[in-house]
């Protein structure tokens, strides 16, 4: 809007200070609009028409986005408002309507009086280029609502984030202090959830006060008011609290530029399209696919939870494990897919996708298996028909000794207490014995 009332302004001022409209109407006078009546009624058209174009435009992008809000979450109303193409579109409707308003303004004088033929020009160009962009407007939010380009953006978002994650400096896995109760705690300021934290000053402020630091509270996590948010290995005094609190401090907006978000909402997503109002296990089936390559991405994450940047302190702090996602995950997906044969078998490849991912980490075999048994026991409750039973018994089976063949070729041998036992697998799996 403010680059229309420059341009609008720019045309005024060259209107009044050149000739450019005289020598338009000699060089070309098949495109001039010689008459002033003719040129407001044009005018006067293009911004009645454009008006109407913009609030017909807003109102379907608001229809379209409810609903998608009430049909997967209300979470992705961020992913589409905040699109870059949608926001120019509705821009440029506004920038022509303004430029426009200030031509047909600056027309006066009687009907044999001069006509700003350049502005008059530019402004009903202006207005097929926006005619232009209403298609272009209606292809692309036809595209963004559809189920798979939403599951797709997502899963993007997630990729890049946990891409991020990997980029980080100074971190390590580190055990705890053994001392860690005994440490002097700080209570959060206010309620609200744990974000970015500046880690550099933290170490820094834990060098200068030659203490050291533990975050107890995970990223992304809500904290009521007085709540336990750190602690320090040595007492430090009120003014001190503060600058440390101004690094920490919880913030009342959520924190959605990390990789837990997007696996939240891929997950809802599809619990959602599970509802017996929407019934889309097509949708469901689709974001299984991509919580598999998420999930994968995430057991390959260092397990940081220490920084220390050159000449600072020491500073410990909270995350989220991979068992601690995978389960969130699981147990949301088990509740809402539990009676649907074809997204439980997803589920199954899912986790036995994972399971081939675990590579040399044997407790990650154990939770993934132990995910598996939670949900050979859903399956066992939920799916009553002989044959789905023996379709997913036999798929269970086949992806174990698939697994177990992997890791013979890479001579990997795992302990006896994370290897279920083979008669678990081989019997029925759904009899109730």
């Amino acid at each position: 809007m403010l680059g229309g009332i420059l341009l609008g302004c720019g045309l005024f001022y060259v209107e009044l200070n050149t000739d450019v409209s005289t020598y338009i109407k000699e060089s070309v006078p098949a495109i001039v609009v010689s008459s002033q009546d003719t040129a407001r009624t044009i005018l006067g058209i293009m911004i009645g028409g454009l008006i109407t174009l913009t609030v017909f435009t807003f109102t379907q992008m608001m229809s379209l986005f409810s609903q998608v809000a009430a049909s997967y979450s209300p979470r992705l109303l961020p992913y589409l408002t905040g699109s870059s193409s949608l926001q120019f579109v509705m821009g440029t409707y506004l920038a022509v309507i303004v430029t426009s308003t200030i031509v047909l303004v600056s027309i006066r004088g009687s009907d044999k009086a001069s006509v700003p033929v350049l502005s008059v020009t530019i402004c009903i160009a202006l207005s097929i280029m926006c005619l232009m962009l209403f298609l272009y407007f209606v292809t692309t939010i036809s595209n963004k609502i559809q189920a798979d380009k939403i599951i797709e953006s997502v899963y993007k978002n997630g990729v890049e984030a946990i891409k991020n994650s990997c980029q980080a400096k100074n971190f390590e896995e580190k055990k705890l202090p053994d001392d860690l109760e005994d440490w002097h705690t700080i209570p959060s300021p206010i309620g609200g959830f744990i974000g970015t934290i500046n880690y550099n000053m933290l170490s820094g402020l834990a060098k200068e006060y030659n203490t050291c630091f533990y975050i107890g509270a995970a990223r992304g996590q809500y904290l009521p008011k007085n709540s336990p948010l750190l602690q320090s290995e040595r007492r430090i005094n009120p003014d001190q609290i503060k600058k440390v609190l101004a690094v920490v401090s919880p913030n009342h907006r959520k924190y959605n530029d990390w990789h837990l978000p997007n696996i939240r909402l891929l997950t809802e997503i599809a619990v959602k399209s599970m509802s017996p109002g929407i019934n889309d296990p097509g949708s469901a089936i689709d974001v299984l696919d991509r919580l598999s390559a998420l999930l994968a991405r995430v057991m390959a994450l260092p397990g940081y939870n220490y920084f220390r940047a050159e000449g600072g302190g020491e500073v410990y702090f909270s995350r989220y494990s991979f068992g601690d996602v995978l389960t969130g995950v699981m147990q949301e997906l088990r509740q809402y897919c539990k009676a649907d044969v074809l997204v439980m078998r997803r589920l199954f490849k899912m986790l036995n996708h994972l399971d081939f991912a675990t590579g040399d980490h044997p407790d990650y075999r154990h939770l993934i298996r132990e995910e598996i048994m939670a949900l050979v026991e859903d399956a066992r409750k939920n799916i009553h028909n002989s044959k789905d039973r023996r379709v997913i018994a036999r798929e269970i089976i086949t992806g174990r000794r698939k697994t177990e063949k992997l890791f013979e070729n890479t001579n990997f041998l795992l302990n006896d207490d994370f290897l279920l036992e083979r008669g678990t697998w081989d019997n029925d799996l759904f009899s109730d014995q």
